[in-house]
């Protein structure tokens, strides 16, 4: 122990401005500690007093993410390095944690404790710097998480989604199973060892493959629900196999259903499989049976499989980061930005600052509610009257009693909710439009002038009205020139701080890794403004009269 304590003495003197250094300095690992308190330490057989304790547990997974390390690479830094060793709390001569023990800690955390990390950490930032927190601005915007899946052809998506239910299915009913086999073509639905590999056919090849293989799947997804329908209910519906057949059917009934038009006879069986054309294809769609969260993110040109990361910055630190699917709009994750930090943090900005993506009245009344009226949204709204011949709702005004009024002075005779869609249907009778100047223009030729002329008017015009007068204003261009930071920030999350692509497989892992990829950029940027303001009272110390 003596020796221990002249050795780290000796590497931390050398090391003063270093970032574990600082960590350990200012973070206070015991509030870490306690919300892990749940966690069982173990040994690997009952009855074993445990080797690590949890603060050695809580340090060694916050030097993971700091160095962006894999825990295997984690286990050897503790092992053969000093300071990493002095941080995580172990003597020159202990034996250290191993890269087992370190994953199962972070499983557990992840299920139970899973935004612990981000954040407490952000907590004692906001403690350290309070004008941090006191920033009026947050910047949102999204970027892409890669999955770690490689993604897949349909061809490929079909046969390992039917290769999976059939496993299942013969665990659940092996007669079943061997019914299904009976009934379908296995070497159209899994293929032939004379088959030529689908990257050396030529298109048309391909996508013969690919009606043959789905025509085949549609067939052994039809038979296996028969089989499972036929178990009834009962003690089966309690098996892991049940549930894990009606996962596959599901996925192998998606994956059909969004890339292929399928025409069935009355009892069910395939007469035709086309391709549909490129803009019927279904949403969400699925790139990987191995991560069947992932899906894909459609970016200007660029198509990526995983997910859409959605973050909340200041100039300096990451306040809020969440996962979405990839195929979610950038405007789905706004008002839980919002919400998020509410809960958790029990803090909301007065401003999110957004892109275009956010340009939308249901977006702006959402943040509004999120933040019980304490955020206002500035974003550039989606002009969609360009596209507009004729008169549209944002033409036409409401009066002081709240009467609907067309652009030449008549007021709407009736109103009622709409069943469609959120907001208020304005009826003006044909009488009230015989004669108008502005007929042409508001009716066109899609309302004959003997009919009336209907108006919808959104429940969110009060918030387009405001954020469009606002974009008039010299305070939004300022707030707008705050949108770079954003991107910088990013930069540094995806290049630096592993947050580029995915580790592990399924949404809750990529949000879990994009939370501790962001704590591990805030503590990174509070070393980097500590130095930075250390260094300017070093060389600029303050006068005698302040």
């Amino acid at each position: 122990e003596w020796l221990s304590e002249q050795h780290y003495a000796t590497v931390v003197a050398q090391n003063r401005e270093h970032l574990l250094v600082f960590v350990q300095g200012q973070v206070d690992f015991t509030a870490l500690e306690k919300g892990c308190a749940g966690y069982s330490l173990y040994d690997g057989q009952a009855g074993q007093a445990p080797t690590y304790t949890m603060g050695q547990l809580c340090r060694a997974l916050v030097v993971k993410y700091l160095n962006h390390w894999s825990y295997r690479r984690t286990e050897v830094e503790m092992r053969s390095n000093s300071l990493v060793r002095w941080f995580v709390g172990y003597g020159l001569r202990e034996t250290t944690l191993d890269h087992v023990t370190l994953w199962r800690f972070a499983e557990w955390v992840r299920q139970h404790a899973h935004r612990l990390f981000f954040d407490e950490t952000l907590r004692q930032l906001d403690r350290a710097l309070p004008e941090e927190q006191c920033q009026e601005a947050q910047i949102g915007d999204t970027f892409a998480l890669l999955s770690r899946a490689h993604e897949e052809t349909r061809t490929q998506l079909l046969r390992n989604a039917g290769r999976r239910l059939l496993h299942y299915l013969a665990l659940l009913t092996p007669v079943g199973h061997a019914q299904v086999v009976a009934g379908i073509e296995p070497g159209a639905l899994f293929g032939t060892t004379q088959e030529r590999p689908e990257h050396y056919l030529e298109k048309s090849e391909r996508d013969a493959l690919e009606i043959r293989t789905a025509t085949a799947a549609h067939a052994c997804l039809r038979l296996a629900v028969a089989q499972r329908v036929a178990l009834g209910g009962g003690p089966c519906t309690r098996q892991l196999e049940y549930h894990a057949c009606l996962k596959w059917e599901e996925v192998l009934a998606k994956l059909l259903k969004d890339e292929f038009t399928i025409t069935t006879d009355d009892q069910g069986r395939t007469t035709q499989v086309m391709h549909p054309e490129k803009k019927t294809k279904g949403s969400y769609r699925r790139g990987s049976t191995i991560d069947l969260d992932a899906t894909f993110r459609v970016h200007g040109d660029f198509s990526q499989l995983g997910y859409n990361a959605n973050v909340a910055v200041t100039v300096n630190f990451v306040r809020e980061i969440n996962a979405m699917p990839g195929a979610a709009p950038d405007s789905t994750g706004v008002a839980d930005l919002i919400a998020n930090q509410k809960e958790h943090l029990g803090f909301v900005p007065s401003k999110l600052i957004y892109d275009r993506a956010a340009g939308m009245p249901k977006i702006f009344a959402d943040v509004a509610r999120a933040s019980d009226n304490q955020t206002q949204l500035v974003a550039r709204l989606i002009d969609y009257g360009k596209s507009r011949e004729r008169f549209g709702p944002s033409d036409f005004t409401v009066n002081d009693i709240g009467q609907l009024v067309c652009p030449n002075g008549q007021v709407a005779t009736k109103v009622y909710k709409s069943n469609s869609a959120d907001g208020f249907t304005y009826r003006f009778q044909a009488k009230q439009c015989q004669g108008c100047p502005l007929l042409d223009k508001c009716r066109g030729d899609a309302v004959k002038p003997t009919q009336y002329r209907q108006v919808f008017i959104s429940s969110y015009a009060y918030f387009q009205r405001n954020a469009l007068a606002y974009t008039k204003t010299a305070a939004f261009l300022v707030d707008m020139k705050l949108r770079p930071h954003v991107e910088r920030i990013i930069a540094i999350l995806t290049r630096y701080n592993g947050a580029r692509r995915a580790v592990a497989y399924g949404m809750d892992n990529a949000d879990f890794q994009l939370k501790l990829c962001a704590m591990a950029y805030n503590l990174k940027r509070w070393h980097k403004l500590t130095r930075d303001q250390q260094k300017a009272q070093r060389y600029h110390p303050p006068s005698a009269d302040g």
